[in-house]
Parts: C-alpha cells; structure tokens; sequence
C-alpha cells in the first residue's frame, strides 16, 4: 500500500513494547532495577518512533543509519539511574514508601565500580562481531577459537576450554559487524545526559529539545548534523572519511580519567 505523504504524516501512532520481565504473573508486577534499566532502554526505541515527524515512512523513528539507532535508548537509561526520576514511581509495594536516596547511591557506586569491566566486555564484543564477520578466508574457519583468542587478547578474562557463548548471543546476528554501534551510542547518550539532561532530568524545556531536535527527525537528517545541533560541537569528530564519538563524557561518567 502507497499512502499519500500528508496521509502518512497525519496517522495516528501506536508503539507497543511487549515484555517478558519476572514475576509477570504476579499482580502486582515487581520490576528489579535491571528490568526498570531494560524497561526505560526499550522505551527510547519507542519514544523514537512515536515522536518521529519525517516525510517518508521508511526515514520514522529507529530506521536509522546503525551508527545512531541506539542512541535514544541509551540516554534514556541514564534516566533510570537518577533519583529524581526514580522517586517519582519508585516505592515499595506494600508501603508505598519512595525508594531510598541512599539505596539508589549505593547502585550508582556499585555500577561504577565495574564500570571499566563492563567496558572491555563491550569492547570484546564488538572485537568478536568485527572478526567473525570480517573477509571471508580461503579456508574455513573454528569460530570458537576465534573467539578464544580475542578474549585471551583483549580482556583479563580467562577462557574456559569448551565453551562457545557466541553461538547463543543473538546480537551477532542482529547486527552482524555492527555491534561496535553500542559502545558508539553509549558516549553519544551520556554526553547529551551530561550537557542537557544531568542539571534537570524532568526539564519541560529539555524534553521538548530532545523531541524536536532529536527524536522527530528520525533517519530523515544526518546523524552527526542532529547531534551537533543538540548539544553543540565536540560530540563527533572526523576520522577517515567518517565521524567517530568523542570518548570524554564517557570516561568521566565512568570515573576512568581519575589517577
């Protein structure tokens, strides 16, 4: 079916996230902060589909060049992580009492504190889908000791002989030599938290930046033209024909520029 432009541009929108968190049989649903973490990613993806404004359908929302589609559900994890935000629906189930400050400190603390673990995993992620998907040898090749190897090179993990997690981390698939896009998406989002949203995450006026600078324009505006008019230069950089993340915001949110 062809619709008309201003047809497509006047549809009413429906995003629905469907979820399998645990517990979901019980009434009423308890979420661990995990899943609330899972929750608020997903429901970037569909913030940015539900607000997108474009043109042309097939430029709505998360059809976006892979460099940027995780962007939004990336910052809107950083909501998850604030106080200010979680007290407004977080409370115990029976008391209703607001989830601690100092319970909600103490997560951020523990976060951090593995936070450059985190990152080398995410690294040797993307190292293994770069691999695994890269030029075709001549020969075939043991995807498993492929695997080793890096995890060997790259991470202070040791490699436990007759294991092959790969084959089960769909992702691969998903985004077959394009997983490097989270770790791309991840300094994207904290810097915008760190520039926009850190001050007052529950800002009217920061809401609506988001919105019509960011989350309408979908894949219907260059990536790096969004990001810049956002939050101003510095976020992106040239390098080698393309733009790369700058790392900074990064770094400091995961306190890994302390000596």
């Amino acid at each position: 079916m062809i619709l008309d432009r201003r047809a497509w541009k006047s549809r009413i929108k429906v995003v629905a996230l469907v979820c399998n968190f645990s517990g979901s049989s019980l009434a009423p649903v308890r979420l661990n902060h995990f899943e609330v973490e899972t929750l608020f990613h997903e429901f970037g993806h569909a913030l940015h589909s539900f607000l997108s404004r474009t043109e042309y359908q097939h430029f709505s929302g998360t059809r976006v060049v892979l460099d940027f589609a995780e962007t939004p559900s990336n910052l809107f994890e950083s909501y998850a992580w604030d106080y200010r935000v979680l007290k407004t629906f977080a409370k115990h189930y029976s008391t209703v009492d607001i989830i601690p400050k100092e319970l909600v400190k103490s997560m951020v603390g523990a976060q951090k504190m593995f936070a450059a673990t985190e990152l080398q995993r995410q690294i040797f992620y993307a190292l293994g889908d770069q691999t695994l998907f890269g030029e075709e040898p001549s020969t075939g090749r043991d995807t498993i000791a492929i695997v080793a190897d890096l995890k060997r090179q790259h991470t202070s993990w040791t490699h436990v002989e007759g294991t092959h997690w790969h084959t089960r981390f769909n992702h691969l698939t998903n985004y077959g030599a394009g997983y490097y896009s989270y770790l791309y998406a991840k300094c994207f989002a904290t810097t915008i938290w760190q520039r926009m949203c850190q001050e007052d995450p529950l800002s009217l006026d920061i809401g609506s930046a988001l919105r019509t600078k960011f989350l309408q324009h979908g894949g219907a505006k260059d990536p790096a033209d969004i990001l810049n008019d956002l939050v101003g230069s510095g976020i992106v950089r040239s390098c080698n024909g393309g733009i790369i993340p700058d790392i900074t915001s990064l770094c400091e949110d995961m306190e890994l520029l302390k000596c």
